[in-house]
C-alpha cells in the first residue's frame, strides 16, 4: 500500500506460493504436509513366491509315467496357495525324498521340475489327467 491510499477491495493473498521468506532465506519445507500427487496410483503388493520348503501335498496321482500333484503352499497368496503340477518320469517317492518342491520350471537335472502347471481347480485336475492319459508313447 502506498502513502495516503486506502486498501483496495481486492482479496488479499493468504500465502505466498513459495512460502514467506524471512531475511531473504527460504524456509525449510516440511514433509509432513506434502500431499501425494493424485495421478500416482498405489502399487499392487507383489505376490510372494511359494516357499519350496513349506508345502503340503493335498492330492497325488500317477498316470502313464506322469505324476500329477495338487500342492498347497501356505506362504503363497494367489489361488490360496494351491498349485497343480505335472511331472514326467518321477514317482511320488522321488518327489518326497527331494524334500522341497518348487513349482517353477528348471532345466537342472538334479531338481525334479514340473513340465506343466494347471489352474488349481477340479477342471485343472481333469486337464492334467487328460494330458497324461493322451500322451501315451509320445516322446
Amino acid at each position: 500500500m502506498g502513502v495516503n491510499k486506502k486498501p483496495s477491495g481486492a482479496p488479499r493473498r493468504a500465502y505466498y506460493p513459495s512460502g514467506p521468506w524471512v531475511g531473504g532465506i527460504r524456509p525449510v519445507s516440511s514433509t509432513s504436509f506434502k500431499e501425494e500427487p493424485k495421478s500416482k496410483k498405489k502399487k499392487e503388493p507383489k505376490l510372494p513366491n511359494p516357499d519350496p520348503n513349506n508345502y503340503k501335498i493335498v492330492k497325488a496321482e500317477e498316470v502313464n509315467g506322469y505324476l500329477i500333484l495338487m500342492i498347497n503352499y501356505p506362504d503363497c497368496t494367489n489361488y490360496e496357495g494351491n498349485k497343480i503340477l505335472l511331472f514326467k518320469g518321477v514317482t511320488l517317492l522321488d518327489i518326497v525324498n527331494q524334500k522341497y518342491i518348487d513349482p517353477h520350471f528348471f532345466e537342472d537335472s538334479k531338481i525334479h521340475s514340473p513340465i506343466a502347471r494347471f489352474v488349481p481347480t477340479g477342471e485343472g485336475w481333469k486337464w492334467a489327467k487328460s494330458f497324461a492319459v493322451k500322451s501315451i508313447g509320445d516322446e
